[in-house]
């Protein structure tokens, strides 16, 4: 078993019960799969950190907890759903938040390059009360049963560029936990999170780059400039991330070995970016 692996609790533990204790979890690593696990990416799994494998219990106890930890750290703002990380869904710390909001949404709203479709959706979202999945379908025309569909890939479009996300939800208390009775409902993401949003704008590029791999880096000890560019090639251009790993570098924050970039020990968890 590696440090990366220990420290992003790919490991065999004995998991966790509380959102407490997955809020601290989500603050050591930045970012996390929502989901399971992935063979290609070194992220962390709130699934798998929050299992108990020592002794192992049942899948669908462990999914039901880690659904329902999940959604109560969305659901009182400690972490933000997004899928603007390694095109996956993940939970970010709110912490973590500002930076990627900064990176993904570097012009004003009416400037991002969004597809037809996802503007529709997006005014459709701003004025309808707890929109769902179900009811974007619905607006669109899509048939039902159809998979894939425009309206997700809407939706998708428009949660990558963080300007709208998922809020949490009740788990029923029978049948699969992901599936809530009245669904997922999306949000405006500046109406939602004004916070997060006043602290981007106070953020150029460069420091939120370096804040974003410096957090994942803190989380994950190690980590490939291959594997980071994977993970953050919707927010970060190659020579972006060179430059944040060079700016780490600087001082004193990580080393770099041919390709792989290594953080150095520390006390704690890298600061908030500094505001320009």
């Amino acid at each position: 078993m590696t440090t990366q692996e220990r420290q992003l609790r790919l490991d065999n533990h004995a998991g966790m019960m509380t959102a407490r204790q997955a809020g601290a979890f989500l603050v050591e690593v930045g970012v996390a799969l929502r989901y399971g696990p992935s063979t290609s990416l070194p992220l962390a799994s709130m699934y798998h950190a929050i299992a108990r494998h020592q002794p192992p219990e049942a899948e669908q106890d462990a999914q039901r907890r880690a659904t329902e930890l999940t959604n109560a750290l969305i659901a009182d703002g400690t972490a933000i759903e997004t899928n603007a990380i390694a095109d996956r869904v993940v939970v970010l710390h709110k912490d973590l938040a500002p930076a990627v909001y900064a990176l993904r949404r570097r012009v004003e709203l009416d400037k991002l390059e969004l597809s037809d479709d996802a503007r529709r959706v997006l005014d459709f979202i701003a004025i309808t009360e707890r929109p769902t999945a179900g009811n974007v379908r619905d607006h669109l025309g899509v048939p039902p049963k159809t998979w894939p569909n425009r309206a997700d890939d809407a939706l998708a479009e428009l949660q990558r560029s963080l300007v709208i996300d998922r809020g949490g939800v009740e788990v029923p208390a029978t049948g699969a936990p992901y599936l809530s009775r009245d669904g997922i409902p999306y949000r405006v993401f500046d109406r939602e999170h004004p916070a997060i949003v006043a602290a981007a704008k106070e953020l150029d590029v460069p420091t939120a780059a370096k804040f974003l791999v410096g957090r994942y880096l803190a989380g994950a000890a190690t980590g490939t400039r291959r594997k980071l560019r994977l993970i953050f090639k919707a927010c970060l251009s190659a020579g972006e991330l060179d430059d944040a790993i060079a700016a780490l570098v600087a001082d004193g924050s990580v080393t770099v070995e041919k390709d792989q970039v290594r953080c150095l020990p520390r006390s704690s968890k890298p600061d908030a970016p500094t505001r320009r």
